[in-house]
Parts: structure tokens; sequence; C-alpha cells
């Protein structure tokens, strides 16, 4: 089992636990962990987080990334991972 260390999402900090067999996205949300989304395919770039510790799959997508970012609907854990909300400052 991998360990998802969400930061301040939703107000909250939380760990979840999971097998890393879907997306971030999927994971967060059987945890009901609410976070924006609205294309699931990697195109609008709505669901980008900030992957603050750990490693992941990233799928192909058409948003341009920063280092450090992420999309939950493209990204699956590898080891245990810490994310974050998208830091816009």
């Amino acid at each position: 089992m991998l360990k998802i260390e969400v930061d301040n999402i939703n107000g909250k900090t939380e760990s979840l636990y999971v097998f890393g067999e879907r997306s971030i996205l999927s994971e967060l949300e059987v945890h009901n962990v609410l976070i924006d989304y609205s294309c699931r395919q990697g195109h609008c770039g709505s669901c980008i987080l900030q992957l603050l510790s750990g490693d992941v799959m990233h799928e192909d997508c058409l948003v341009p990334l920063s280092p450090g970012e992420i999309l939950a609907c493209q990204a699956k854990p590898i080891t245990d991972i810490k994310i974050g909300l998208r830091d816009f400052t």
C-alpha cells in the first residue's frame, strides 16, 4: 500500500492509503477529498496539484506544467507522496 498525504485540501490535512492502481483524482474521490477537475483527460488543467514529495507515474497531457506540478487525473502514485493545492503566487 502507498500513502497519499493530502496537505491542507478542503481545509484539513489527512493521510489516505491506496494501492496506486487509479489516478490520484480517482483515489481522492474514493476518500471524499474533493478538488477541482473538469475533463479527466489531461486537457483542461483544472486538477493541477503540487507534488510536495514522492514520485508519480504521469500519463501524457496537453497542459504545460511547472516543475513540481502534476495533473491529478493523469498521475498515479508509485511511492508514498505528499500533495497540496497549486500555489498561484
